[in-house]
C-alpha cells in the first residue's frame, strides 16, 4: 500500500509546521493570515504567512499510517453509508482540543461494536485527511470477520421495517425496530443482522422526512424549514455558504481591438455568517457545473497564488476553508453527480434551494446586487434596464477587458470586506476575524484547516464522464484518448456483474478537452490522459460541438477526428479574420484566449498532470485505423 500524502494542515496553538525549510511551533494566531511562531532549535520568534506554511519536515515521513485511496466511482452506497456513520460516531473526538480519554473512546467503541484501537485508527485517519473517504472500509476488510455484506433479502426486510414500523406516527423505538427486524429475519430463516448495522440504516434516513412521518408536517416545518429572514445554524464562519451565478451589467472589450464583446458571467460564494465573499469565478461561458466547481474550489483554497497570478500585491483575501453546508438553487448545473460526489468526499452538506422560494438565497442575491450596483460606475455599464440606461451608449463607452474586470472585482471585494455591513453591524472582515479568532465574549471557531491536496480538489470539482476502457483507449464525444496507464483496465469486467464491463470515471475541464483525468488504483494517483492523436490542438467542448455541427452540414462523419479538428481550426481562423468587424467573432476569439490562459493556469495548479506524456498504443492495435472502425457502444 502506498503512503497517502498529508492532505490537510492544521494551524493552531502548539502545532508543528515548517516554512522555507525551517521547522516552527505555532505560539498564537496573530491574524487571519498570520501566525506567531518559534523556530525549533534557535527559539527565534517570527511572524509567518499562513500561505507559506507546510507540514513539519521532521514528521512528514511518520505523521500517519498509510491510507488506501479509493476510486470513489467504485464505492458502493453501503460503504458510503458506513463511512458517514463512522464519522458521526467519532465526531466528539475530532475537535483539535480533544485529549485522549479512554472512557469516551470505550463508549464509542462499544456503540460501534469495534475495538478501542479501531476507534483511534478512525480518528487518526480522518484528522490526517479531513475526507469522509478515509473512513471507508479497506479492500482487505471485505469478506473478513464481521464484514460480510448483507444479503438482498435482509436489506429488503430492514428497509421495509424502517418504512412501515419505525417511520410512522406510532413512533416505535430504535430498540423495538431492531427486535422487529431480527424477528422477521428469524422467521424467514435468514442471518440476523447486527444491531449496529440496523442503527446505521436508521441514521441514513432523511431527517425531515422522518420527522414528518413520525411527528407531522408542522413539526417538520418548525424543525427544518428556515424562518423568513433568518438562516439557522449559520452561527460561525464556514457553517453555511451560498453560491449562485449572475450576468454582470457591464459590457467588456476584447484584448486586441478593444471593441465590445458583450457581458461576462460571475459565480460567487458568500459566507452567510460573516457576509465575506468566499470565492468567485469569472467567465465568458454560460453557467455550468464547471463554473460552480471552480467557484467552490476557489472558496476552499487560499487565494495567494491566484492573486499573484493576477499581479495584485496591494491587498489580500484571507478567507478560505471547507464549508459545512453549501446552499444553492435548483439550476441544472447544481444538480449533477459531480457536485454530489465531490461534496460527499469533503463532508459538505449540499442543500438545494426550494423552487420558487427566493428567500432561501437572500444573502447571495444581495451580494450579487451589491456587485451590480458597484459596476454602474464603470464605463460600459448596462445599468438595471432600459429605463435607467436611457440613451447611454453602453457598447460605445465600453473600455474594460476581461482581465481588467477581474482585477477590478478583486479590489471591489477588498473594499467591500472592509466597509460597514448593516446586516451584521460591522465589516465582513471584522466579523470573519472575530468568528475565527474569537472575542472576549465568544470563543472563535479556530483557523480553518488548510487543504494541501489542491491537485485532487481541483480535479474532483471538474465534471466527469463514465466510460469503459477499450483496446483503443477511451472514446468521449467521438474523440479518442489513450495512455499506457490505461492498459491494465482494458475490457475490465464489472466487479459485481461479470457479464458487464466496468466503467471508470474520467474528469474533464470543458474549456480544455485535450486531457482527461483518471484515478489509477494501481499507482494510487490521478493521471492526465491525452488525445490519442497528439497532433490535434487543444479545444473547448463548445468549439468541438460547433465543428461537429458544421461537419453534419457538410456530410462529414463525426468519427473522422482530423476532419472535425480541421473544421475547428478553420472556424478559429474565420473568427480571427472577422474579429475587428463583428462582435460575435471578437467574443469567440476572446473566449479562446481565456481558455488558453486556463490551460496554462491548469499546468501550474496540476503540476503532476502536465508531466504526463502520450505513449504507444498496445501492440495489439498498432496500425489501428480510427476511420475504419465503428466505436463500440459503452453501454
Amino acid at each position: 500500500m502506498q503512503k497517502q500524502e498529508r492532505a490537510v494542515l492544521w494551524v493552531n496553538k502548539g502545532a508543528l509546521i515548517s516554512s522555507h525549510g525551517r521547522d516552527y511551533v505555532v505560539l498564537a494566531l496573530a491574524d487571519v493570515n498570520l501566525v506567531l511562531a518559534k523556530e525549533v532549535g534557535s527559539g527565534e520568534k517570527v511572524l509567518l504567512k499562513i500561505g507559506d506554511l507546510e507540514p513539519p519536515r521532521a514528521i512528514k515521513s511518520r505523521d500517519a499510517e498509510p491510507i488506501a485511496e479509493r476510486d470513489l466511482s467504485t464505492v458502493s452506497a453501503e460503504d458510503w453509508e458506513l463511512a458517514e456513520a463512522r464519522k458521526r460516531l467519532i465526531e466528539p473526538m475530532l475537535d483539535r482540543s480533544y485529549r485522549r480519554h479512554d472512557a469516551l473512546g470505550i463508549k464509542i467503541a462499544n456503540e460501534a461494536g469495534v475495538s478501542l484501537a479501531t476507534i483511534y485508527r478512525w480518528v487518526s485517519a480522518y484528522r490526517h485527511s479531513e475526507l469522509v473517504s478515509s473512513l471507508l472500509p479497506n479492500y482487505t476488510e471485505r469478506g473478513g470477520k464481521g464484514k460480510a455484506r448483507l444479503s438482498a433479502e435482509v436489506e429488503t426486510i430492514i428497509a421495509r421495517t424502517i418504512d412501515t414500523f419505525y417511520d410512522i406516527e406510532q413512533k416505535n423505538t430504535i430498540a423495538a425496530t431492531i427486535q422487529e427486524v431480527r424477528r422477521l429475519c428469524s422467521n424467514a430463516n435468514l442471518p440476523l443482522p447486527a444491531a449496529n448495522t440496523i442503527r446505521i440504516r436508521l441514521g441514513k434516513t432523511n431527517g425531515r422526512e422522518r420527522v414528518k412521518k413520525r411527528e407531522g408536517e408542522a413539526k417538520a416545518h418548525d424543525q427544518f424549514d428556515p424562518i423568513k429572514g433568518t438562516i439557522p445554524d449559520a452561527d460561525w464562519p464556514l457553517a453555511m455558504v451560498q453560491i449562485d451565478h449572475t450576468l454582470l451589467p457591464v459590457i467588456i472589450v476584447d484584448d486586441i481591438y478593444r471593441k465590445s464583446i458583450r457581458r461576462a458571467w460571475i459565480t460567487l460564494a458568500i459566507d452567510v455568517n460573516t457576509r465575506v465573499c468566499l470565492g468567485m469565478h469569472l467567465s465568458l461561458d454560460a453557467p455550468s457545473a464547471m463554473s460552480a466547481g471552480m467557484c467552490i474550489s476557489h472558496a476552499i483554497l487560499m487565494k495567494d497564488k491566484w492573486l499573484n497570478r493576477l499581479g495584485i500585491t496591494t491587498t489580500d483575501w484571507p478567507c478560505w476553508g471547507v464549508m459545512t453546508v453549501l446552499h444553492m438553487d435548483n439550476a441544472r448545473e447544481f444538480r449533477g453527480d459531480m457536485l454530489k460526489f465531490a461534496c460527499n468526499e469533503y463532508d459538505i452538506d449540499l442543500h438545494l434551494r426550494p423552487v420558487k422560494k427566493p428567500r432561501y438565497g437572500g444573502h447571495i442575491e444581495r451580494l450579487m446586487g451589491t456587485v451590480s450596483e458597484g459596476l454602474k460606475t464603470l464605463k460600459g455599464s448596462t445599468f438595471s434596464g432600459p429605463d435607467e440606461k436611457g440613451t447611454y451608449d453602453s457598447e460605445g463607452n465600453a473600455c474594460m477587458t476581461f482581465s481588467e474586470l477581474e482585477k477590478w472585482l478583486v479590489l471591489f471585494f477588498a473594499r467591500y470586506h472592509r466597509n460597514m455591513h448593516t446586516g451584521i453591524g460591522t465589516t465582513p472582515m471584522t466579523k470573519w476575524r472575530e468568528g475565527v479568532m474569537g472575542t472576549k465574549e465568544k470563543p472563535g471557531r479556530g483557523m480553518p484547516v488548510r487543504r494541501l491536496d489542491e491537485e485532487k480538489l481541483h480535479i474532483q470539482f471538474m465534471p466527469f464522464i463514465e466510460r469503459t476502457v477499450q483496446n483503443y483507449g477511451v472514446l468521449i464525444d467521438e474523440v479518442h484518448y489513450y495512455h499506457d496507464v490505461l492498459r491494465p483496465w482494458i475490457n475490465a469486467p464489472h466487479p459485481e456483474f461479470e457479464k458487464h464491463k466496468r466503467k471508470f470515471r474520467f474528469h474533464r475541464d470543458p474549456r480544455d478537452i485535450s486531457t482527461l483525468y483518471f484515478f489509477d488504483e494501481i499507482a494510487q494517483r490521478y493521471y492526465g490522459i491525452p488525445y490519442r492523436d497528439v497532433s490535434l490542438p487543444p479545444a473547448s467542448i463548445w468549439e468541438l460541438r460547433e465543428a461537429q455541427r458544421k461537419a453534419d452540414e457538410r456530410g462529414i462523419s463525426r468519427e473522422n477526428e482530423k476532419a472535425i479538428f480541421a473544421l475547428l481550426t478553420e472556424q478559429r481562423e474565420l473568427e480571427r479574420d472577422a474579429a475587428e468587424k463583428t462582435k460575435s467573432a471578437r467574443r469567440a476569439t476572446q473566449k479562446l484566449a481565456q481558455h488558453e490562459k486556463a490551460r496554462q493556469h491548469k499546468k501550474e495548479d496540476l503540476p503532476t498532470m502536465s508531466q504526463t506524456t502520450p505513449t504507444e498504443f498496445p501492440p495489439a492495435i498498432r496500425g489501428y485505423d480510427p476511420d475504419a472502425v465503428t466505436p463500440l457502444d459503452d453501454d
